[in-house]
């Protein structure tokens, strides 16, 4: 994942939208989670949102439509993303890179999520929304066009060296996951820790 990219805010919708498949007692967090965690999260991504008449009770509502059954118990422990939401998730570095930002923000993650009008969270988004998905996209570049998301003020690489590759690997062997889901969890936990 591309998560080392990510703004402080990126981040956060991420755990949000963890949150929200937890809540809503989801085995996995999907693109219409991401919106949640997105709105949620605020920044330029919510401002958009908010812009376009997005409030939280519709969201709300719309999530209500989607989530499991009456009765069913809260997910614990690692939820993993969707096909689509990691397709998001690898779209915002995209999305960024076109741009010629360097860090991944609430609005990059939005613009990716549009990228697929089929997903839950575009197609909750079509409902909410009066503009079209195209009018969506094209706001949302001509923003961050205009306003360039700065890079981070310091950033600190994060490159495994052959040792370190290893025993991640191992331990996410060891945990029963693969390695991507390894390293999500650990940001997560990280992510979830009080300061």
């Amino acid at each position: 994942m591309v998560f080392e990219r990510f703004s402080d805010q990126a981040r956060q919708v991420v755990v949000l939208a963890a949150g929200a498949a937890r809540t809503h007692h989801q085995n996995s967090v999907g693109t219409e989670h991401l919106l949640v965690g997105i709105f949620d999260a605020g920044g330029p991504g919510a401002a958009a949102l908010t812009s376009w008449g997005v409030t939280a009770p519709a969201l709300e509502s719309k999530l209500g439509g989607v989530s499991a059954p009456a009765g069913s118990a809260p997910a614990v422990g690692h939820i993993p993303f969707t096909p689509k939401t990691k397709k998001v998730l690898e779209g915002s570095l995209r999305q960024t890179a076109l741009l010629g930002h360097e860090e991944i923000g609430t609005d990059h993650l939005l613009l990716a999520l549009l990228d697929d009008p089929a997903s839950t969270g575009a197609q909750i988004l079509t409902d909410l929304v009066t503009l079209s998905i195209g009018e969506m996209r094209e706001h949302l570049r001509r923003e961050l066009s205009q306003q360039p998301t700065p890079g981070p003020a310091h950033r600190i690489p994060i490159r495994l060296s052959d040792d370190e590759y290893t025993r991640a690997h191992a331990a996410a062997r060891t945990a029963g996951q693969n390695l991507e889901t390894w390293i999500h969890d650990r940001i997560t936990d990280a992510l979830e820790q009080p300061e």
